[in-house]
Parts: C-alpha cells; structure tokens; sequence
C-alpha cells in the first residue's frame, strides 16, 4: 500500500491519539524527483530576536579580501528576544561582518552575545546567505552553560533574517539605527 506523506502523518496521529502502535508506515514519496522521505524534518519557532545595529562602518582602505568583499560591518549595539522558554536581551558590542563572494551571493556572517532575563549570557554566531534583496536565511550556533539553557548547545537551528523589522517590533533611536528580525527555528 502506497502511503502520501500526509495520509502517513495523519496515520501516525490517529494511531497515538487511539492507542494503536505502528510499527511501521510505509515512507512518503517526495514529488518530482522519486525521493523517499524516511524521516520527515519538523521545525519549532524558538525565539524571535529583534537586533539593533548602528549604519554601517566602512573597513578600511580595501575591501577586496580573498572570500570577497567587505565593505560593511554593521556594530551591534542592542536589542531584545523572545520564546516560550527563553527571553532577554541583546549585550552591545557585536558585529555582523558581511562579505559579497564573487558570485555576487551574499554572506551574513555576525557573532553577539544574549543576556537572559534571569541572568544567563549565550553567544550566538549567525551564519547564513541572502536569497533576496532583504531576505536571508541562516544556521545559528548557540552556546549556552550547563543548565536551564543547554538545550540551545544540543540542537540545530534554522532561522529567517527580514531587514528592517517589521515596525510593530522596531526598537532603533533615530536615523543612524536600524532592527534586522530573525526568527530561530529549532530542527527535530
């Protein structure tokens, strides 16, 4: 019996929610290509992190470096973040560092820490690529100390970067800042 990945999903739930165990369904097929999915990717939105920056500084005498080029760095000066189980803020003091390759993609490459509510200090590094004009997507790396908050050391993350936030969620002061919105994912 061929199985649709929605009819093998819905499987799954009737059967928990009715107290039957399957101990096998056969795999959804992917559409298009013949690919078999066997273990479907869930995601959670963990966390959305409003991060402010100051305009951009200019490196130096040459941007040209051998990833690319580097005409902007953007400071981190502050912002804040919110999840079911984590909040806080954003410590100034951090950099996104972009760089355009010469394929004219464009890399996000920032490092900051976050101060939980409750006293916490994480570092995230953002890694990530631009798939349109003020769109990127990025795999963040987390790390956080033993305790309430190691679960962000034992996970991977996905997440969207929109700039400018939206305006409901700006925090910027003025004409010389500006908020990048990005919304953290965790991978199951």
């Amino acid at each position: 019996m061929k199985l649709s990945r929605r009819s093998t999903l819905m499987f799954g739930a009737l059967a928990s929610v009715g107290g039957a165990s399957a101990t096998w369904a056969e795999p959804a097929v992917a559409p298009g290509a013949g690919l078999v999915v066997l273990d479907p990717v869930r995601t959670e939105l963990v966390m959305n992190l409003v991060v402010t920056c100051t305009k951009p500084e200019r490196p130096g005498v040459s941007a040209d470096g051998p990833d690319g080029v580097r005409d902007e760095i953007w400071p981190i000066i502050g912002g804040r973040f919110e999840g079911p189980s984590i909040r806080g803020t954003v410590i100034p003091g951090g950099g996104d560092f972009p760089v355009t390759r010469p394929d004219g993609v464009v890399i996000v490459d920032a490092l900051y820490r976050l101060m939980t509510d409750d006293g916490a200090e994480i570092i995230i590094h953002n890694k990530g690529m631009a798939y349109s004009d003020d769109k990127y997507r990025l795999v963040p790396e987390f790390i956080a100390t033993k305790g309430k908050y190691d679960w962000l050391n034992k996970s991977i993350f996905l997440a969207t970067l929109v700039y400018p936030a939206p305006p409901s969620m700006q925090l910027a002061r003025g004409p010389d800042q500006n908020d990048r919105l990005i919304q953290v994912h965790r991978v199951f």
